[in-house]
């Protein structure tokens, strides 16, 4: 996204902020599905984020990345509403990282078999829920890595170390060479 937009609702630019809510929702609202099914609980978030992020546009100069600030923020806010959640007694486990990389997300090209998806889909199942985590920023969101620790608050090198621990595992559990795991990784979480 571009940054001079950002700058745009620094200054107070309702058509700015506009643009970024409707280029964000739906990646927002994605990014929830992996916390919770509960969409008006995702959808809630997204509101508060987006009113946080105007009510604190002022301070969006000094941001270096406000696209980690916002997925940041909408963690945060959904993560404390599921925790409320939780509290009323309505819900069990809804703050664990539970990705389904479904067939939306793990589309195939043509030349691409269906075993392979099969093959992905189930060694992505049995990785750690932080590197499922790490992984899906990684590659469906396309977060830089610095992006990805300020989002699931860690440092840098324990971003690096997530996601190359997840590909390595990736690599043994398909029994591909790591060249063809980052390929597939790359053209299939698209």
């Amino acid at each position: 996204m571009d940054q001079a937009l950002w700058q745009h609702i620094a200054s107070s630019d309702p058509q700015a902020y506009s643009e970024v809510y409707v280029y964000y929702f739906k990646r927002l609202f994605n990014y929830g599905r992996k916390f919770t099914e509960e969409e008006t609980l995702i959808e809630d978030a997204i509101q508060e984020t987006f009113i946080t992020l105007w009510n604190y546009r002022h301070r969006m100069h000094s941001i270096k990345s406000p696209q980690s600030y916002l997925f940041y923020t909408f963690r945060n806010t959904l993560f404390y509403k599921l925790k409320q959640e939780k509290k009323r007694g309505m819900k069990e486990d809804a703050a664990i990282f539970e990705p389904e990389f479904n067939a939306e997300h793990l589309i195939i090209k043509a030349e691409t078999d269906a075993a392979l998806q099969k093959e992905l889909q189930k060694a992505l199942e049995q990785l750690p829920a932080r590197q499922r985590e790490a992984i899906f920023l990684r590659f469906y969101e396309e977060l830089p890595y610095e992006q990805i620790a300020e989002v699931m608050q860690i440092s840098v090198h324990a971003t690096y170390k997530s996601v190359s621990k997840a590909l390595i595992q990736l690599r043994d559990k398909m029994g591909l060479p790591m060249g063809m795991i980052l390929f597939i990784m790359e053209y299939m979480l698209r």
